[in-house]
Parts: structure tokens; sequence; C-alpha cells
């Protein structure tokens, strides 16, 4: 089977409700299908910091379980997902319920659930995972690697798919901690025994791979494993935030919009690391699958957050000054409860209820930058020689630029000039002959 190369695509039904925009829903709705039903799930990774594990550094007094808890709480006011994965969680079996119970199932809210807990690398500090049952069923739980500490394997399905053949799998790893080589090399180890699992068992599947990776660069073998095409055809990921957020970003200003680690700017706790956000540690990475919506589901583009990171802290806390992203009950929450900041993205599910229109609708593109002030490059692909029609409208519903492209049997490019365009929102809408493939919104600048 031959691989389609990255796609870059915001679902219909998520572009619609972004714009709200009267004029645009008769043009973008044209092609869409009443047979399929599309939902869009929110996934959220976040390094807890030793929750319920007692290290000496980290007690009751300056880590405390409780005040953790009312953290987390006023956390997910700004946030709350759909799957939430967790790293450092303290070995006790109670810990994950009594998670669900304190912060998740309240307020008369009963529809959360977790896994059984697992720690066959008997590790101080273990992985969780919590989902939406009225969306999720959590169908199996693997081990794709013991060494240092599990990496879990979550296998789910969704309520809504009627087909049953949608399947999302959610991989938590915490990666061997440490800027030394021997810290370096733990972590490919890792890598490399996590990716030759997931080549084994999920070739070409929806998989998610998350967590507190420890990682200082994109040049670390571990971070190379993960991403390696050549090697890991069938089971590679994908960074939402290529090629912006990804290179040499420990103590780099320029990554700034990236940064997750640490929120606190000063040595005024033995528990947290302190020196302010100058680190990339935590991620969501994903198989290309998701990224090019092959199975199902796909990448919500543009999502991918994290929160509380509003590009102004570098070496400094998450919380002052005034943080512009979150409120202040946020950015004190997530001060006082971790040394990172939780990372979000959204994926789009698409439910075949009834005969799918576009199981055969091969065509895909991707397209940079955005925003522009000069052209727009649009890189196709698909399977099967063909054409494709490109539209620009504007947001009162004209069309500004229209052609029908050739597409051939491999990756194909095609450039719009948009630099005599007035400056504002445009929407790149992509049809071939099997009827709409997606809409994305341009920003000319």
């Amino acid at each position: 089977m031959k691989k389609r190369k990255f796609t870059h695509l915001i679902p219909l039904l998520h572009l619609l409700h972004l714009i709200h925009l009267i004029p645009l829903i008769p043009l973008l709705l044209s092609g869409f299908s009443l047979s399929a039903q599309t939902d869009t799930l929110k996934v959220m990774q976040y390094n807890l910091l030793n929750y319920g594990n007692n290290t000496g550094y980290c007690n009751t007094t300056n880590n405390n379980i409780n005040d953790k808890n009312a953290c987390i709480r006023t956390i997910l006011t700004a946030y709350y997902p759909d799957i939430f994965t967790v790293c450092e969680v303290g070995r006790s079996s109670n810990l994950p319920n009594d998670f669900v119970n304190n912060n998740l199932n309240i307020n008369g809210v009963t529809y959360w659930k977790t896994s059984a807990g697992a720690n066959s690398a008997n590790s101080s500090l273990t992985n969780c995972i919590f989902y939406n049952s009225d969306k999720l069923t959590l169908t199996a739980h693997h081990m794709a690697q013991t060494y240092i500490r599990d990496v879990d394997v979550y296998d789910f399905k969704f309520k809504n798919d009627n087909s049953g053949n949608i399947v999302l799998t959610c991989v938590v790893a915490h990666l061997k901690a440490g800027d030394s080589s021997d810290d370096e090399q733990k972590r490919a180890t890792m890598a490399t025994n996590i990716m030759n699992y997931l080549e084994n068992h999920y070739r070409e599947c929806n998989v998610l791979i998350m967590g507190d990776f420890n990682l200082y660069n994109s040049s670390e073998p571990a971070y190379q494993t993960l991403t390696n095409q050549t090697v890991y055809q069938n089971s590679y990921f994908i960074d939402p935030v290529y090629p912006y957020g990804v290179g040499y970003w420990n103590n780099n200003s320029y990554y700034k919009n990236y940064h997750t680690q640490s929120t606190h700017g000063n040595n005024d706790s033995s528990c947290h690391s302190s020196g302010g956000m100058d680190d990339r540690f935590d991620f969501i990475l994903m198989s290309e699958n998701i990224y090019g919506g092959r199975d199902g589901i796909r990448y919500v583009n543009g999502t991918y957050n994290a929160l509380g990171q509003d590009g102004q802290r570098f070496n400094k806390s998450i919380n002052s000054p005034s943080n512009q992203a979150v409120s202040q009950e946020v950015a004190n929450a997530l001060f006082n409860n971790s040394d990172h900041l939780p990372v979000t993205m959204e994926i789009s599910v698409t439910y075949n209820i009834g005969v799918n229109e576009y199981q055969d609708n091969n065509l895909s593109f991707d397209f940079f930058p955005n925003p522009t002030n000069d052209k727009i490059n649009i890189r196709f692909y698909q399977d099967n020689i063909g054409k494709a029609n490109i539209l620009l409208i504007n947001t009162l519903g004209q069309i500004v630029y229209s052609n029908d492209v050739f597409v051939n049997d491999n990756v194909s490019e095609h450039v719009i000039t948009v630099e005599n365009l007035p400056k504002g929102i445009y929407f790149l809408r992509i049809t071939n002959t099997d009827g709409l493939i997606g809409t994305s919104k341009i920003i000319v600048e």
C-alpha cells in the first residue's frame, strides 16, 4: 500500500463552527454527505509532578495532593478534555480512581472512567488515562515496553461508530529525564522499543503518542526515532507544530511559543524545577493516518497548544507577569500544581452511519505558509491521476480565485499569488471528482 504524504486539513464542520459566516454556509456545505456524522474530541496530556508520590523533596507540605486536586479542577475549567493522559502518578493502585472521583466525576458529571493501573517496570511513577465513556469504550490496555518505566498503550472504539471499525490508540510515555549523554541514550532506547512494538502491532493505525519526553532538541535520537519515516514507514509520528516548533528549543527564545517547562521562574520550591519556561518536554505526536485523516480520525489543524503559553514566558514564571492566554486563577493553578504545562489538541472523528461517500476519495493536501503576504503553496497527493478544483473565497462568500489543476500519481504542487488581495481572512476550498475534500482558513496579512 502506497503511503500518503502529510496533509493539513480543517474538517468542514469545525470550520463552520469557527467562522459563523452565514453567506458561506450554502457554498461550504455542497458535497457534504448526510451519511456521515462528525464529532470533535479534545485531548490533553499533563505531567502532574509526583501526584500522590512522596519523594522527600516533593512531600505533603509542598506538593500536597488535596492542594493539587484543587489546582487540577481549576485548570480543567480552561480546557475540559475527552481524553486526559497524565504522567508522574504515584504507584498506589487507588490513585487513578481517586483522581476520577475528586477531579472529574464531580458536580453531577458521571461519565469519566479510567483504566486499571499497571506498573510492570516497578517504578515509583506511573502513567494514567482518563476518558469520556459517553464517547469512548476502552477495549484494551497493553505495554509497549517496560525499560525504566512502563509505556502504556490504550485502544479505544467510539460509541457513535455503528460500524465499529474506527479505532484510536493512545500511547503514554514518560521518557528518562536528565541532560547527560547516558540519559539521552536511555531515552533513545525507550523510543526504539516503542517504535519496534508499534511497527509490529499497529502498522498504519490511528495512533497518538503523548507524554513527558524530556527532550532538549529535535536532533536527539529519541525524537528522530519517533519521527523516522524510513525505518518505521508504517508507524512513524508527525509533530503537529512542524516545522515552526521543531529544532533546538532548549533555552532558546525562538521557541518561546512551544515551551512547556518550567512554570517557576525562581527557586521558590524544592519540589518544582525552576528557571522559567525554556524547554519543550511535553508532546502529543500523531501517526500519519491521523494527520491525513485516512481512517476516520483527523487532526484538527491549528489546535495543538501548550495551555497557558502566551509566548511571553521565556525564562519567566507562568503566572507573573499576568498571563494573556488564561485567567490569573488558571495561571496560578498551573504554577502551583506542576512545573510542566499541559499540551492539548483536537481530533475530528467521522462516523460511518450509512454509505461512506468519501471512502474512495484519496486526494489530500497541505498548504503553507499561513499567515501569508505573497503566496500560498499547495501540495497535493493522491493515489490516482486526476483533477482538483481550487477556490479561494473571501468572507463575503465571493470567489476571488478559481482554478482546475492536474494532480499526478505523486506529490503535485501549485502556487496561488495573493499579494494583490486585500488583507484579511479567506477560505481555501478543494474539491475533486468525488466531491468536497476540505476547507481551510487562510490569513493574508
